[in-house]
Parts: C-alpha cells; structure tokens; sequence
C-alpha cells in the first residue's frame, strides 16, 4: 500500500459542516500526507473513508504535486455500494471538479463516480472521459424509463495527453453542464428532478467501475471535489483563471524551470538557508561572497525538486552577494539572478521586522504587502499564519504565496506560524526550513527572542507546547520577547468569538480565542511585551494589558495582523475595553529595535500610515 509519509489525503466536510469557504463541499481529495492503515485512508475529519486499490505514486508533473494512478489496478473506493448510504452523494444539484492529466484515453473512462451502466440500466453519475473529450454523464428521475437512462454529455475540447486540464460537470435539477479550463464545453436539457442511483453502486475515484465493466485511470489526479450545488460559471471560470498556471503549462518542455525562485531562511549571526524548487529533480549549488564575482559554493548533490542549501561559517551582520544554479540529470542548468541578504545583527546594533498575515488567496494584494514590506528594507519577515487557503493546494504555495512574495523572500528570511488554514499540511514543513519540532519553536534576532506557537494544538496547562513555552521563557535572557500564533488572546471582531450584533445569551461574546488566553498567564510572569497574532482579518492594537486590566507601566500589547490578503473582517459595533486601535483593511507592519527603544508602525496596502507607537523598556523590566 501506500507510503505512510505519502498518502491521498482526503478531505470531505459534510453537508451538516460545510466547508466555510467553498458552501456545499462534501467531497475532496487531494495529495498530501495522511497515514494509510490496512489500506484504508481516514478523512481528516474522521467522517469518510476510501479503500486504497493499487499503488498510486506521488509525482510532481510540471506545477502540480499530484497522484499518478497506472491504468489498470490503482483506484480508490469510497464505497464498495451505496446500500442507502448516501454520505458524501448529493440528491439533486451537483458539481464533480478534477484537475487531471491523462497519459491514455478510452471509451470509458472515470475520473469520480457513483455508476452503473449495465444494458438499458443507468443510474448514478460519473465525470470521465472518452477517446477524445471530457464527459459528464448523469441519470435522473424526470428521464427514468423504468430502469434509467443516463445522458453522457460530451465536451467540445480535445485531449491532449500530458497536459493538465481543470474539467467540471454540473447539475442544478433541469441542466448538465461541462467546464474544461473555465470555459462551457457542453449543456445538456435531457435530464431534470433528483438524481437516480442505483444501491449497488460503487463509489470511486480513478475508475470507471460498476457491474461489469472496470476503467482504470491512466494519469494523475491533482485535485477531486464534490459539492451538493451547481456551481456558477462564473466560479468556475475564476478557479480556472487562478490556476491557469496549470492548464497552460506544455509538456515535455526541454528546459529546466523554477516552481519557487530561490529564497531564504532561518538568518543567525554566522549562517542562512536557501532554498528553491524547479519542475524536475535537480541538483543544487549555491555560489555566494561578500563581493562580486562570487568564489565560495555549497552544493546539495541528491537531486530534488525542493532543495535547502545551508551556507554557514559566515560573518555577523554581514552582506552576502548569491546566486542559485540547477542542474538536472541531463546536464541542463538552470541559473537564477545574483541577489544579496545579510546575515544577523549582534545585541548591540538595531534592527528592524516586517509583519504579515493571513495572505491566504490574494496574490494581488499579497504583492502589495510585500511590496511595502521590503521597500523598508526589514532584517527578516514574521508570517502570522494562513500563509494560503488550503495548505494541501500547491499551486496555492506557488502562486498565492512565493510568487507574490519573491522579492521580499530573495532578500529577507520569513519565520513562520501555522494557522488554520495550512491544515497542518506537509508543504508547510517543506517549505520551511525550522528548528524542531517546526509546529513550536523559538529564535534570538538582534536583543529579542521570539516565541512562536501552534495555536492549532493544545496550548492548556500541562501541554507539551505549554511546557515548552514556559521552560524557554524561563530561560530567556534576552531584552525584548515577543510571542507569535495565529489566533489571536483578545479581539473585538464582531462574530469570530461570539455575537455581537445580536446579543444572544447563547452566543455570548468573550472576545479572544479562550484556547490561547491560558497562554496568557506565562506571558506575564515572564515579562513578554509584544504577542503578534493574525486569524482575524483586520488590524487591532490593544491597550497594555495585564491581569485582565490596563497597566500602562507593565501590561502586553496584543496585536492581530491578519491583512495580508484575507477577506477583510468588522469590528463589533461597540468598543471593547481593551482596545486602543482597530482598522479594517488590508495592511502590513514594521517594528524596528535599537537598545531599549521600539517603534512600530502599521500601513495599508497604498503605504499610508494609519498606526504608530514608541515603547522605551526602562533598565531592569
């Protein structure tokens, strides 16, 4: 069966819980890790499981890090026959979404289904493919002749094997309709009313599979999704647009490109990271000095497609002139531009940070952010979580986030927490290179150290992140702390915490995420000043705050920076007690450090300033 470390994660919120950013999805898988037991995936919820037939391979295929299924034994079964279960089946509207690349066509070929086609006996549905085009086949109530009758709604759009294709077909109760690369590709009136299943039907992925007739998808599959609505074109067309990077990527292509430009990570006083990822495996070399041309190297010999290159014995607060070159296993190099960093600033020297987050699926406004962000010139970028939408998407990783942010990360490091929406994937542990156990961690920058959480996991008393905290915190000796997760102890948002609008008693505001106001206590003791959060999609600023009161001499700033491309979010109606200054819009921040004295700032996407304030920490605090 399947590698434990690569499995086919599947992902299925059911119509009771709805995925709240895409309404109606029940149904979604996707590659990433998960583990396999007995050959038996468990959805991430512990609602939905799918029998692993085969040996489905990871595989990256231009953009995409996808699932290559060989044509004959490798499947997935959701469910063996319906028997009346209907989880994860909707009952009238519908739309099915792939992303597959194909090696070989067929008659009768199945990306997802829930079929049987036996004789003059068709009921279900399935969205495959024919020798030529991409299909969508479907029975209804309105057409059934006794036993059912199945419209096979063919597109217009040719196959090209190799190549990636984003195919949708759906159903609103009167009208199939067939996407190919956000465009119609095919409508059909010939079905209407509920759809007709059959109880002993397969459900499936990979497959055409029913009775007596079993069609193995020879290909890979990216991305599969049900939901129990049609889908407008208009959001399909968007997803296409988006992804375009995808469909319009041309196989067989004989140069050697990067997925992620070379980029940096974890800057200490003699050492950095860098690292980049091409569309094939490849080795790497990292020529790099303090002046042009460039005489020192370190190389990564084993071919990947993600690489990290340590360079370390260098210089404190040193500038550093590199280049990345890419070698694949044909010989064809690959050189990325000379680009510079620096190394980390002794004690003594000031410093500065950015501060983002929530980029999540907003490239433009990301681009902005970091625009701004490293027109400062800041020593490293802190990431307050939800770095994308959907952790396991990695054209999200590609397009949403590095590619926006490729200036910014050429020059400048970012440290990293998790949020919510990385869904504890592991690009994210790919991605970043840091110290264990990754989720937790801590770091010294200049006169500071930082402490940064997974406020995803358990951060209770007694908990080993809890414990971990405590023990660093104990030990700093550092001038400055600082705290980072991504939800955030105290917030005024109108209904992330509560309803503010309606005063229900039931729905009582509390104005923070509880789980990670019992960090708050260590907070305190320890003395940290600042703890930077996201999660909510607007700017906050709280009063010093200590003991659930104002304490101008010793309380904690609280900061929510959750701007950075994330459907913006509205404070309650009324102000909250601990609040000193709230803003709704999409921004980014800048802290800089010399000694004991603090600035900060905060400034939206057209650089205006909206928020600034000095702290001077007197000697002994």
């Amino acid at each position: 069966m399947l590698s434990a470390l690569l499995a086919l994660l599947l992902a299925s919120s059911l119509a009771a819980h709805p995925d709240h950013d895409e309404p109606g999805l029940i149904v979604h898988f996707a590659p990433g890790v998960h583990e396999v037991e007995n050959g038996v995936i468990e959805d991430a919820t512990h609602t939905v499981r799918a029998r692993v037939q085969g040996r489905p391979q990871a595989v990256n295929i231009g953009p995409a890090f996808a699932y290559a299924f060989d044509g004959a034994g490798d499947y997935l079964v959701i469910s063996d026959k319906i028997d009346g279960g209907r989880r994860g089946l909707p009952a009238r509207d519908i739309s099915v979404e792939a992303w597959v690349n194909l090696n070989e066509t067929t008659d009768w070929g199945g990306i997802v289904g829930c079929v049987q086609d036996n004789g003059d006996a068709e009921k279900g549905w399935v969205l495959g493919y024919n020798k030529r085009n991409f299909t969508f086949g479907l029975a209804s109530v309105g057409a059934d002749d006794g036993d059912g009758s199945m419209t096979y709604l063919a597109g217009r759009t040719r196959i090209v094997t190799g190549r990636w294709y984003h195919v949708v077909g759906t159903y609103d109760g009167a009208t199939m309709r067939l996407y190919v690369n956000g465009r119609l590709d095919g409508e059909s009136a010939e079905q209407s009313g509920d759809i007709l299943y059959d109880e002993t039907a397969p459900y499936v992925v990979g497959c055409y599979l029913d009775r007596n007739e079993k069609h193995a998808l020879d290909g890979a599959l990216h991305r599969v999704k049900v939901f129990n609505r049609a889908l407008p074109a208009e959001h399909v067309a968007q997803v296409a647009a988006k992804n375009e990077n995808l469909w319009k990527w041309e196989p067989g292509e004989a140069d050697l490109k990067f997925l992620v430009e070379p980029y940096l990570q974890f800057a200490t006083l003699n050492s950095i990271v860098v690292m980049s990822e091409t569309d094939r495996p490849s080795r790497a070399i990292v020529e790099y000095g303090k002046a042009q041309p460039l005489t020192l190297t370190a190389e990564r010999t084993e071919a990947s497609h993600l690489a990290e290159v340590p360079l370390v014995g260098l210089e404190p607060m040193t500038t550093y002139f590199y280049r990345v070159s890419r070698v694949d296993a044909e010989g064809r190099m690959l050189r990325g531009p000379i680009r510079s960093f620096q190394t980390a600033v002794p004690a003594d020297m000031p410093w500065s940070f950015a501060i983002i987050g929530d980029t999540q699926r907003n490239p433009e406004i990301t681009r902005r952010c970091a625009e701004g962000s490293y027109g400062l010139r800041p020593n490293f970028l802190l990431h307050c979580g939800d770095v994308v939408d959907d952790g396991f998407a990695k054209n999200q990783w590609l397009k949403d986030f590095f590619e926006p942010c490729a200036e910014l990360l050429a020059h400048v490091p970012v440290y990293p927490v998790i949020g919510n929406h990385e869904k504890n994937s592991h690009f994210y542990y790919e991605y970043f290179s840091l110290p264990e156990p990754e989720y937790y961690y801590t770091f010294t920058y200049g006169n500071a150290q930082f402490f940064m959480v997974d406020s995803n996991k358990d951060c209770s008393p007694g908990s080993e992140q809890y414990r971990r905290l405590e023990a660093d915190l104990a030990a700093s000796r550092a001038a400055w702390k600082f705290a980072a997760h991504h939800h955030p102890p105290f917030s005024s948002d109108n209904d992330d915490y509560g309803d503010t609008l309606k005063g229900d008693p039931a729905k009582k505001p509390v104005y923070g995420d509880l789980r990670v106001r019992q960090l708050v206590p260590l907070y305190e003791k320890y003395g940290v000043d600042i703890v930077f959060s996201g999660h909510i999609h607007s700017y906050e600023r709280t009063w010093p705050i200590l003991e659930m009161k104002i304490n101008q001499a010793r309380g904690i700033r609280y900061i929510i920076s959750g701007g950075g491309g994330g459907g913006l979010e509205t404070a309650a109606p009324n102000r909250v007690w601990f609040t000193h200054h709230v803003k709704r819009a999409h921004h980014y921040c800048y802290l800089a450090i010399h000694d004991r004295t603090l600035h900060f700032k905060a400034y939206d996407t057209e650089g205006v300033l909206f928020d600034q304030f000095e702290l001077v920490k007197p000697e002994g605090r």
